[in-house]
């Protein structure tokens, strides 16, 4: 078995747990928790994604590829992780001053003040979990085992302490909790193993990580207007139902998204390194290919199958009070697909090749555009005009970006 295979098992195996251990205890929240007090708990978490966003700013591509090209220098490694995080942290602190802020203006988030503090604790593992540092090293049997561990060692706390409406709360807490555990567990694999050393740093440092990281900041902000919104704009525009029906069948569909990114990720650095190397262009374009068979097949089997037992699923799984979800279920079931042309295109040739700026241009503009017409489509058709304002925006943007390659002279397959 290759190298590369290796890497995509193991990624598909952490991004496996990440999406499918929530899938554990979601049937037993939709009936622990009333309808009302799951929908809150969505749009808590919908809220503080954002915060997660402004902390991660990208640096899970450009962390990565900067420990890939100098993956042989322990030195410079330890330089990008020392800075990293150091960023990471500030950006969360930031972001702990905007949220006690948002409680202190806003009365819906007010009313669950605590609950928003719970689901704050993602923030934090995600400032501190360094799984760009393993992808970067191709050290992907030490990020699945720690994945593996943070994600699997909560869940059984949900069926003992959550049993109640009451205990919304610690069901924010546990599900935010995995990321501390893993960033613990990664800092003491690093200390075990020396893959790093100690590392100044500096001003000069993190400003030069905040500027290369601020396209794909960008974009990440952007591509929220079409991702982390849809719930809050259905809090503005629904009903609590329809808030707690999407949430529920959104984790879903995310969960079948989410073999999308292993299979990106593990090949990303080796495509970015031939890409330095111009008689690998071929062998760089042979990968892409077949990459790009593997993700777009996952995905279409994905979607069949959600499609077609989307009413067994919603009964049986989410229970009797959540049956009217098969609606979004079967509305949703194709997402992924679409999503999948858009990560091949955007990672494998524009990041890859450092071509982040056109992709920073396509969703600065399409993440406010959708927040437009989603905005009109929500409040006018509510969660129908919602779903069709999302394929439509990953359409557009998946145009925008094979005419802006043909534009560069960008080879795709």
């Amino acid at each position: 078995m290759t190298s590369i295979t290796k890497n995509i098992l193991y990624l598909v195996f952490v991004q496996g747990l990440i999406y499918l251990a929530p899938l554990v205890t979601l049937p037993y929240l939709t009936r622990v928790l009333s309808v009302p007090d799951f929908a809150a708990l969505g749009f808590a978490q919908a809220v503080i994604q954002y915060f997660i966003l402004i902390t991660d700013y990208g640096f899970g591509i450009t962390a990565t590829r900067l420990i890939a090209i100098s993956s042989r220098d322990k030195l410079a490694v330890s330089g990008v992780v020392a800075n990293t995080l150091a960023v990471k942290l500030i950006l969360s602190a930031a972001g702990g001053l905007a949220c006690l802020l948002l409680i202190t203006v806003f009365a819906d988030v007010q009313q669950h003040a605590v609950l928003f503090l719970a689901c704050f604790i993602g923030v934090l593992g995600n400032a501190l979990f360094p799984t760009w540092l393993f992808q970067g090293l191709e050290r992907m049997r030490a990020l699945a085992l720690i994945t593996a561990a943070s994600r699997l060692l909560p869940l059984p706390l949900v069926f003992v302490l959550v049993k109640t409406t009451d205990d919304l709360v610690m069901a924010a807490v546990l599900q935010n909790i995995p990321g501390v555990v893993a960033a613990v567990m990664s800092f003491y694999y690093a200390r075990q193993t020396k893959i790093l050393v100690r590392a100044s740093i500096s001003l000069r440092s993190i400003w030069g990580m905040l500027k290369e990281g601020w396209p794909v900041f960008l974009s990440n902000i952007s591509t929220s207007f079409y991702t982390t919104i849809n719930i809050i704009l259905l809090k503005l525009f629904a009903g609590a139902d329809q808030v707690a029906y999407f949430a529920a069948t959104d984790k879903i569909r995310v969960a079948a998204q989410g073999f999308i990114q292993p299979i990106a990720a593990a090949l990303f650095p080796r495509i970015a390194a031939l890409h330095k190397e111009s008689d690998k262009s071929e062998e760089s374009r042979s990968l892409i290919r077949r990459g790009s068979y593997i993700l777009l097949g996952v995905q279409l089997a994905g979607g069949l199958f959600l499609f077609c037992f989307a009413d067994v699923i919603a009964l049986r799984y989410l229970g009797a009070n959540f049956a009217p979800a098969a609606m979004y279920l079967k509305a949703l079931a194709f997402l992924p697909l679409v999503i999948g042309f858009a990560t091949i295109i955007s990672q494998w040739r524009f990041l890859a090749v450092g071509e982040s700026r056109i992709l920073s241009k396509i969703y600065l503009v399409a993440g406010p555009l959708h927040a437009l017409y989603a905005c009109y489509l929500t409040y006018r058709y509510q969660s129908t005009g919602l779903i069709i304002s999302l394929y439509l925006t990953e359409m557009l943007i998946t145009v925008a970006m094979i005419i802006a390659a043909r534009k560069k002279g960008i080879v795709l397959w």
